[in-house]
């Protein structure tokens, strides 16, 4: 992402992470970053979206993610849903929703840092979306 290394402090290692749809386990890490606005994605990191951290804490932000996956399923049928917690941030720019592994590392660090729990996703918005075999085998 080209982060300037003069204008990064570390903070700590965060607790790893076991991704479950693919063989990775990711390492994240909490840094602060000052003054650089310009980040570069690369071919760990998709894009860079902007999230405040008041939007973090909101309650409502949060959904049911129902995911329709095509193709081979756990138990050989042809496809499955499953349902994630996911978190939904919406601007005049971009709509993103931020589930799995990307979720998991974000609330560990907002419960950690703030003792900020999502809420039970029983009582949340359902939202639906459907991965096809593409994304399931990294080639998306």
């Amino acid at each position: 992402m080209r982060l300037n290394p003069f204008g990064v402090t570390f903070l700590g290692p965060m607790p790893s992470e076991d991704l479950l749809l693919f063989r990775r386990v990711l390492y994240p890490m909490v840094a602060w970053v000052n003054r650089q606005k310009r980040f570069l994605p690369n071919w760990e990191v998709e894009k860079i979206v902007y999230v405040p951290l008041r939007e973090l804490l909101n309650p409502e932000s949060y959904a049911c993610y129902r995911l329709h996956f095509k193709g081979a399923g756990k138990n050989g049928e042809e496809g499955y849903v499953q349902d994630f917690p996911c978190f939904r941030h919406q601007n005049e720019r971009e709509r993103e929703v931020l589930w799995g592994a990307t979720f998991r590392i974000v609330t560990s660090f907002l419960e950690t840092v703030f003792g900020f729990s999502a809420p039970s996703m029983d009582s949340l918005p359902v939202i639906t979306n459907t991965l096809n075999e593409r994304y399931l085998n990294g080639s998306q």
